[in-house]
């Protein structure tokens, strides 16, 4: 290791622990709510993993949320809700890579989720 590398190991706390989507479908991966009674909605469309966070009141098809990140990868650490995730709702391969990363899924009860219609891929709002 040189003197430069030992000084940049020095100066970062924790590297970004990416996660992209898989080859499957497009569909919801992550499905729930945090501390603040925002809903966190983490899809896969066209390639990109999408994260999108908003609030009853956006829910108006011309409202914007009040997050939308997405790209080919992002980090982990920013996908799961502070309070809790809808199992019913999540994708149990994306829950084991985000698990094996290190993230906490905070999930509650199974079958909490009112639509339990899962014939559509996608359980939240897409953008």
């Amino acid at each position: 290791m040189t003197e430069e590398q030992l000084a940049f190991l020095t100066r970062v706390t924790e590297l970004p622990r990416m996660i992209g989507p898989d080859q499957g479908p497009d569909r919801t991966l992550l499905y729930g709510y945090d501390c603040d009674r925002a809903t966190w909605h983490i899809y896969q469309k066209d390639g990109e993993l999408h994260r999108v966070i908003y609030r009853p009141s956006d829910l108006d098809s011309r409202t914007k949320p009040e997050v939308h990140d997405h790209g080919p990868a992002l980090d982990a650490e920013t996908l799961s809700p502070n309070k809790r995730l809808y199992p019913e709702a999540c994708d149990f391969d994306f829950c084991a890579k985000l698990k094996a990363l290190g993230v906490h899924l905070s999930f509650t009860t199974y079958g909490t989720l009112f639509d339990r219609d899962r014939r559509h891929p996608f359980v939240g709002r897409t953008f």
